[in-house]
């Protein structure tokens, strides 16, 4: 009797019990799981939608468009050698990461070759001009002889026509006149040869003068040279690449170390192609603007890690970079140029802006008239592109709402065009949007929904009648009864 007993109560504590458990949870959980189902017959066409409003505000301040920027060198300098040979020596400062001046001395290359090429060049260059005042004294000397065979040749002419002038007169013999003449032509011949002569030495001075200025060429050449076995910084910066070490053999134009140029500096960044109207004021489509951007003055922010201290540059917003819009972010690059990377206030933080920083572009656009503000809430998706709001017009008082709640009128608002999100500077939350009313009615003191009506089963429509409470006075009510809970609970 004993051991049945037993064996029944096993039973029931292995199977029986927990079947049971799992059947009571089941019923909790379809329990907690049932909603209770409200019929269309229950809501009466007196049911009205209470809604949450606030008032949309005019935006009187100029558009700030914030983007996210990268510090890059305004230039790097390849600083390469001009000449090639063994580098002897190498200035200790020459490492990289320090900072060197502009005309400092960095290398030396080895000036044996070029000193010899140099005595070369000077040595060519007085052996051409001995050679030219020899040629000039040869053409002294052939003047001098141009000139008396000249005489000569006179002379032998004068000859000739006083012994023909006698044969008219008297009977002579006609030897007599052709050895005249021929010692005319002789004399002649003479002078004509030593005329070619002085010619054709004027020509070779020409040459020998051209000889004389290819050797200056060559002497300049080859002293250019031997002043390029020293090699200085062409400009001030930071050396943030070296490539060749002392004893190393360094070939013509090749690279010997790379120098950024700290005097200014460059921060790429992007906006979006409808920015480019709250900056210039005017709409402007990228392939007229000529790449130039009018030199807008922004400011340029580091915030560094762990810091609520920003630090602050003032850029110029200078050019477009690149050809265009990229492709795959639709977004258009720019360049901000610093002209004073070193700032001078006493903030705290780093006091030069250097490559690599993350920083945030602030572009004060210009002014405009007709823009208002609306919170985000209120923001509701009308197709992929485009959004609408809920407007509600008039105010008559509820019943029963102590005149806390007012009724109005649903209007759709659709053809506005979203700005910029405004960041509320307490929570660092975008809770409202500049927007720009474009085609729409909307107008600062308009009345607009920022929540859906808790409970309703429909969706709003134009035209409905709603009742609605103030953005204020809800926060005001929930404020009131926390006060009076904290009571309360004392």
């Amino acid at each position: 009797m004993t051991k049945t007993s037993d064996s029944i109560k096993r039973f029931v504590t292995q199977y029986i019990a927990p079947l049971l458990l799992l059947f009571a949870g089941v019923a909790i959980v379809a329990s907690f799981g049932k909603r209770k189902v409200v019929s269309d017959d229950s809501l009466s066409i007196d049911d009205t939608p209470v809604v949450h409003v606030q008032t949309v505000g005019p935006y009187d301040s100029a558009v700030i468009i914030e983007a996210d920027g990268l510090v890059v060198p305004f230039r790097e300098i390849q600083l390469a050698t001009q000449v090639s040979g063994i580098v002897l020596e190498k200035s200790s400062n020459c490492r990289a990461g320090n900072e060197v001046q502009k005309g400092q001395e960095l290398f030396k290359i080895d000036r044996t070759d070029y000193e010899i090429e140099l005595r070369k060049c000077e040595t060519q260059l007085d052996q051409s001009k001995i050679e030219l005042d020899e040629l000039s004294l040869d053409i002294d000397n052939t003047v001098k002889l141009l000139e008396l065979a000249q005489a000569d040749s006179d002379l032998q002419k004068k000859e000739v026509d006083r012994l023909e002038e006698i044969a008219t007169k008297v009977v002579i013999p006609q030897s007599d006149i052709d050895r005249a003449k021929r010692t005319f032509l002789t004399a002649e011949q003479n002078r004509q040869q030593l005329d070619n002569q002085q010619r054709s030495l004027a020509q070779r001075r020409y040459r020998l003068s051209n000889s004389v200025k290819l050797a200056e060429i060559q002497v300049e050449r080859a002293k250019l040279d031997l002043q390029r076995t020293t090699i200085n910084s062409t400009v001030s910066g930071r050396i943030v690449r070296e490539i060749v070490e002392q004893d190393s053999f360094a070939q013509k134009g090749s690279t010997l170390v790379v120098i950024q140029d700290h005097s200014r500096a460059e921060v790429r960044c992007k906006i979006r192609i409808s920015d480019l109207e709250w900056i210039t004021g005017e709409r402007v489509e990228v392939d007229q603007s000529g790449g130039s951007l009018g030199n807008l003055n922004v400011d340029v922010i580091y915030r560094p890690e762990n810091s609520r201290e920003e630090c602050l540059w003032v850029g110029r917003l200078e050019r477009f970079d690149g050809e265009g819009v990229e492709s795959d972010t639709h977004m258009l690059p720019v360049r901000v140029v610093i002209d004073e990377p070193q700032r001078s206030d006493a903030a705290p933080g780093p006091k030069r802006i250097v490559r690599g920083m993350y920083v945030t572009v602030r572009i004060t656009g210009k002014k405009q008239d007709n823009l208002v503000t609306v919170p985000a809430s209120a923001l509701r998706l009308n197709t992929r592109t485009s959004h609408r709001l809920w407007r509600v017009d008039g105010a008559v008082p509820t019943k029963n709402s102590d005149g806390q709640m007012l009724s109005g009128e649903l209007q759709k608002i659709t053809g506005f065009r979203l700005i910029r999100p405004v960041i509320n500077s307490e929570t660092g939350i975008r809770d409202s949007w500049i927007v720009d009313p474009a085609e729409s009615d909307l107008r600062p003191g308009d009345t607009i929904t920022i929540s859906n009506p808790q409970g309703y089963p429909k969706g709003l429509q134009g035209g409905m009648m709603v009742d609605y409470v103030t953005q204020s006075q809800l926060l005001e009510s929930t404020n009131n009864s926390a006060t009076d809970q904290g009571g309360a609970n004392e």
